[in-house]
């Protein structure tokens, strides 16, 4: 049940009978249905106060976790069975289905942090959806990464998160990762896209031979900042490569543009961009659902 105040919980469920928890902020005057597809180790909670900007805006907004994440995980954790391609075939299917049927008349359009924009061609309904937004979204391949940024993602990879499989089956909060904590499969399917070059789909995964990448044609918005060290302008367009036949317009903010010292990956869901990031982005969704 959720607690006074808070959004009311909404169960998912994939199509592999997995429940998901969701909750979703809806509008008094809604033009369409937005869904939050968040980053690697982020809670939904995370995505909250954006969410009820696009309330407020005219959008039923849904935020989620992930199977593995938060509210979705099993407990205990080390007997997670979670992948990250499951996040993409699976998780985000079902909450934009779950959008369709509750709201069928209106537009729909998705808005991803990171691995949320990431696996939008995994999706086999991303057709649904009006339009795509991407924020500080690219591919994870350490070499495109800032320095030195690139060299401690290294170590994540090579040596903590082996070293916290080893001693607690799953990788903890600790000193080289501030997230959730993720499940095994999670981590290790992380961890081999991150350490490779190829292209997002089969190239990179086999999970990903049924994705449609190049089946995306729905308007797509790129945003990234000038001083996040994982989307960077190279990782960025090594990502979109994937999607070659959606209409993309491409973004790049400063943190001195928008007021303030740093965005980096994750800042944009600040409150204190909501006159200026926030309304951007609900702006360019405006349009693609007019």
């Amino acid at each position: 049940m959720s607690a006074p105040g808070a959004p009311p919980a909404l169960t998912l469920r994939a199509s592999d009978g997995r429940a998901l928890g969701g909750l979703l902020l809806e509008s008094s005057a809604a033009r369409g249905a937005l869904c939050i597809n968040g980053a690697t180790g982020f809670r939904r909670e995370f995505y909250l106060k954006f969410a009820l900007y696009g309330a407020q805006r005219g959008y039923h907004t849904l935020v989620y976790d992930y199977r593995g994440i938060g509210s979705s995980a099993r407990l205990p954790l080390s007997s997670e069975d979670a992948r990250m391609s499951d996040w993409g075939r699976l998780d985000m299917p079902a909450a934009l289905a779950a959008l369709a049927r509750r709201y069928p008349q209106l537009p729909l359009v998705t808005l991803g942090h990171s691995v949320g924009g990431q696996l939008i061609g995994c999706m086999p309904n991303q057709g649904l959806a009006r339009a795509h937004v991407m924020i500080a979204t690219s591919t994870g391949y350490w070499r495109r990464q800032r320095r030195p940024f690139r060299y401690q993602a290294l170590v994540f990879w090579k040596l903590y998160g082996p070293l916290m499989l080893h001693l607690a089956g799953y990788v903890p909060r600790g000193v080289l990762w501030s997230g959730e904590p993720l499940p095994r499969g999670v981590f290790l399917q992380w961890r081999r896209w991150c350490l490779s070059p190829a292209t997002f789909g089969a190239a990179l995964d086999e999970d990903m031979s049924a994705a449609g990448f190049a089946a995306v044609r729905a308007p797509l918005l790129s945003w990234g900042f000038s001083d996040d060290p994982i989307a960077t302008p190279a990782a960025v367009e090594a990502l979109l490569s994937a999607y070659p036949n959606a209409p993309i317009e491409r973004r790049w903010t400063a943190p001195a543009a928008a007021g303030v010292t740093a965005i980096g990956h994750h800042g944009f869901f600040s409150e204190r961009h909501r006159d200026s990031l926030w309304r951007a982005a609900l702006d360019w969704i405006d349009a693609q659902c007019a």
